[in-house]
């Protein structure tokens, strides 16, 4: 095994020396491909020799074995000559090159044989004794030139020395050479072709130079006649349309200035005076340079002149040149009588002719040029004089017009003045009466306080949404209908001007709760109503509804007072069955009330059985009326028994009303809607009235039964006799009427007509009390049931609600509170009434427990007295 290894290492130490000249070979032929590519791009995209020459050396010196060069070619006058030369050991090669004879020179040999030379120093030695060479430069070891060809002419030659013992140059080099000749000669061409090219373009360009100055004279001509026909014409425009001569005259002046150096330019116009003497005057002059010497002399001596002449006139170097009408022309020699200072150089004027008379000039004159002004603008001047004498002409003509004009036009304004004066005050008043239907038809249309829209507007908005959405049923629309909790108290404790300003700030907020075209209004006191339109579902209510409750929902900080408040929503959503407004704010209305009555600051959506309860309601009310208008209540009363000694004391007026169709009703039937309506009024006075009237019959009637002989009757009374004055006055003024006993009545009171205002009730109490009669605190046990009652307000009864009483069978802590109360009574000066004594036991009980006095079915069912009261016509109500 080692002897393998031993001879493969052998075999490979005698290969190393080949692959190494191998690899030599391959790098000389990848850098000689390299350069004489880089030397194919540099031939083809040389612009200059000067630029070729350097980088081909670089290209030699990386090919070849020396970078000494030199390149030849033949002149015009087909000799050759040296046109770069590169070699860094004979600096002054080119010099010894360019000697006459140069045919005795190698490169020479190269040219006249049109083929390679190859020599040696030796060969060079023995061609310079043949006479064939003259030796020139240093001597150089080898030096090789090809000729240069393009196709088969010979133009010039290209030559490498070298002048290292060790460096030689052989066939390889001469070929690579020739190489290289073939691309100096595509560098040259191309250069030539370039060259050939610019000279092409500049004789051209000299052609085409030429051609463009006789093109811009005609250019020039041209625009000059342009302009010379766009100045008249801006001329002719500024005659048209100036009304103003002074104005006209600067503006024909400006319009000059482009085309004629007139910046010294004057009109002037003859005048008639009332004595029909003519004189002149300068109607227009402006003068660029300030002269100063004889300028009024001058300038009277050159009108005249002009008006004297009457044509188109240049002075110019001595000469005067007139323009005939025919176009003629009339020289003659003029001197101007004016020191050399003073005078114009040059002076162009034209007359004004009117009906072959001249009446005035145009002038311009220049100071210091003498050709400012040539014959050639005597035609454009005397243009423009016809232009400016129609202008000069027509003002006069519309100034007598004018004056004709202005008595006339006095009378007229004196007319149209009066008329004025009647006309404005007539559109004053028009103007007023139009502000004052507009302030009416807002007022009219929008509450005077919120400014929001009122019920009248709001309904007509309404009615207008219910005819659209019966033409396009896809759409819809929902009312909501919103009242505040508590502005009533708030309007009457804090008074009105908080209450008005609470009601802005509630517009306000409900304002940024809706859309654009959404409408709010407020129908009055604490009622505001929303219109909501194209909508998409119901969810868009219930946000909308959602927003304003938050809204409202928010502190109010007025004027210090920091207030709460809530908002019941009821939602009427619009179909095409709704018939009018009045419908939808009806039920949107209907489930307001709902909305209250499950608890306010909510809102509910109206649905079928609101209408029917609606309905219900309605119909309860308008029985209610006709009850009261044909007096179809009737008065049952329940004896009041003393449970310790089982006698009557007296007798609760319970009332009933007999329906004619359902029969006899209590008040828990119908006494809500009374007090929703407020017939209330009526029915108490009826109440009220009765009963004074059955007490008046028994304390007058010597043979009443000993029964109703010294009986008392208590009555069941609202809170309005404890918080409204009128109310109260009323109820005492009928008690005094009737001259009864005022101890025999009991007026009874629940504790919800105490607990919204416990001062004022407590107030009026001590009224009544004062008057006589007795006050009940009636169902107690029934709700708080405060101990304040007991001891700070005066009342003699104390009745115990009937679900309390039925809780003593069930419940011996109730009937000890009964006791405790009974003790209570004996020092604060009560006594306790049972309500609603149903059986034996119960009886039992509230006897043991002291109870004072009671009443209930088990004692004496309610029913109607058996003595006759008054007859009806005798009767009096308050």
């Amino acid at each position: 095994m080692s002897d393998t290894s031993t001879v493969e290492d052998s075999l490979a130490q005698r290969q190393l020396p080949k692959l190494k000249s191998l690899l030599n070979k391959y790098r000389q032929v990848k850098a000689m491909q390299e350069s004489l590519l880089r030397l194919s791009e540099l031939a083809s995209t040389v612009t200059e020799l000067k630029n070729f020459y350097p980088a081909m050396v670089e290209i030699i010196d990386s090919l070849l074995t020396t970078n000494s060069v030199h390149i030849a070619l033949v002149n015009d006058q087909k000799e050759l000559e040296i046109v770069y030369c590169h070699n860094p050991v004979e600096h002054r090669l080119a010099e010894h090159v360019e000697f006459n004879d140069w045919r005795k020179g190698l490169t020479g040999q190269v040219y006249l044989t049109q083929q390679a030379l190859h020599c040696n120093a030796a060969e060079r030695m023995a061609l310079a004794k043949a006479g064939k060479i003259v030796l020139y430069g240093s001597a150089c070891v080898d030096w090789l030139g090809v000729p240069l060809r393009r196709g088969h002419q010979v133009i010039g030659v290209i030559a490498l020395q070298s002048y290292d013992q060790s460096l030689y140059f052989d066939d390889r080099d001469c070929q690579l050479l020739e190489f290289i000749g073939e691309h100096l000669v595509t560098a040259i061409d191309r250069v030539k072709s370039r060259a050939l090219l610019e000279q092409s373009i500049e004789q051209r360009t000299k052609k085409l130079t030429e051609s463009n100055r006789r093109l811009q004279r005609e250019i020039c001509e041209r625009q000059q006649v342009e302009m010379t026909h766009q100045v008249l014409l801006g001329v002719s425009e500024v005659v048209a349309t100036s009304k103003n001569l002074p104005s006209l005259f600067e503006q024909v002046h400006q319009q000059l200035l482009p085309l004629l150096a007139c910046q010294n330019f004057y009109v002037v116009i003859k005048q008639c005076n009332q004595d029909k003497q003519e004189s002149t005057e300068v109607v227009y002059q402006k003068d660029a340079d300030t002269i100063g010497i004889d300028s009024y002399k001058r300038l009277a001596i050159f009108t005249e002149l002009a008006l004297k002449i009457a044509k188109p006139l240049v002075i110019a170097q001595g000469q005067l040149v007139t323009l005939n009408a025919d176009g003629t022309k009339e020289r003659a020699k003029y001197l101007l009588d004016f020191d050399s200072k003073s005078k114009p150089q040059t002076w162009l004027a034209a007359p004004l002719i009117e009906h072959g008379q001249p009446i005035g000039i145009i002038a311009t004159q220049h100071y210091s040029n003498q050709q400012a002004y040539h014959e050639k603008h005597l035609e454009m001047f005397r243009f423009v004089a016809q232009q400016v004498t129609s202008a000069v002409v027509r003002e006069r003509d519309l100034s007598l017009v004018e004056q004709s004009k202005e008595s006339l036009e006095q009378i007229v304004n004196e007319r149209t003045q009066a008329l004025q004066t009647s006309n404005y005050k007539l559109r004053m008043q028009i103007e007023e009466r139009r502000k004052a239907e507009s302030r009416l038809y807002f007022e009219a249309h929008h509450d005077a306080l919120t400014r929001l829209p009122n019920r009248a507007l709001f309904t007509d908005r309404l009615t207008h949404a219910l005819r659209h959405i019966k033409r396009h049923v896809e759409h819809s629309f929902a009312v909501l209908f919103i009242d505040l909790d508590r502005f009533k108290l708030i309007n009457d404790t804090l008074g009105h001007h908080i209450g008005d300003k609470f009601l802005i700030e509630i517009a306000e907020r409900l304002s940024s709760c809706v859309r654009d075209n959404d409408v709010l209004a407020r129908l009055g006191g604490d009622e505001f109503v929303i219109l909501l339109d194209s909508l998409t579902n119901q969810d868009d209510v219930e946000d909308v509804a959602e927003r304003i409750i938050e809204a409202v929902s928010q502190p109010f900080d007025l004027d210090g007072h920091c207030l709460y408040s809530n908002a019941s929503i009821g939602i009427a959503q619009c179909t095409p069955a709704y018939k009018d407004a009045s419908e939808i704010l009806r039920d949107a209305d209907a489930a307001m009330y709902q909305a209250k009555n499950l608890g306010r600051g909510r809102y509910v959506f109206f649905d079928d059985s609101m209408r029917e309860q609606l309905l219900k309601s309605m119909t309860l009310e308008q029985e209610l009326r006709a009850a009261i208008k044909q007096q179809q209540f009737e008065l049952h009363y329940q004896q009041i028994s003393n449970l310790e000694r089982t006698n009557t004391i007296g007798f609760e007026a319970l009332l009933r009303w007999q329906h004619p169709e359902k029969g006899l009703l209590t008040p828990s039937e119908f006494l809500f809607m009374a007090e929703e309506t407020g017939l209330i009024v009526e029915i108490e006075r009826w109440l009220i009235g009765e009963v004074v009237a059955q007490l008046s019959l028994w304390q007058s009637s010597p043979d009443i039964s000993a029964e109703y002989q010294n009986a008392l009757i208590a009555i069941n009374l609202s809170s309005r006799y404890l918080t409204q004055h009128n109310q109260l006055n009323e109820l005492i003024a009928v008690i005094k009427d009737q001259s009864i006993e005022p101890h025999r009545l009991i007026l009874e009171f629940d504790e919800s007509a105490i607990l919204p205002q416990p001062d004022l009730a407590l107030a009026s109490l001590r009224k009544l009390k004062k008057l006589g009669v007795k006050l009940a605190l009636d169902d107690y046990g029934a709700s708080q049931s405060s101990f304040n009652f007991i001891h700070q307000y005066p009342f003699e009864f104390i009745k115990l609600d009937r679900s309390f009483i039925r809780s003593l069978n069930n419940n011996d802590k109730h009937l000890s509170l009964v006791t405790a109360l009974h003790q209570l009574g004996n020092k604060f000066g009560y006594r306790l009434v049972a309500e609603g004594i149903e059986n034996q036991e119960t009886l039992a009980k509230l006897q043991a427990a002291g109870c004072d006095f009671g009443q209930g079915y088990f004692i004496a069912k309610p029913s109607k007295l058996a003595q006759a009261i008054l007859p009806l016509e005798d009767k009096t109500y308050a």
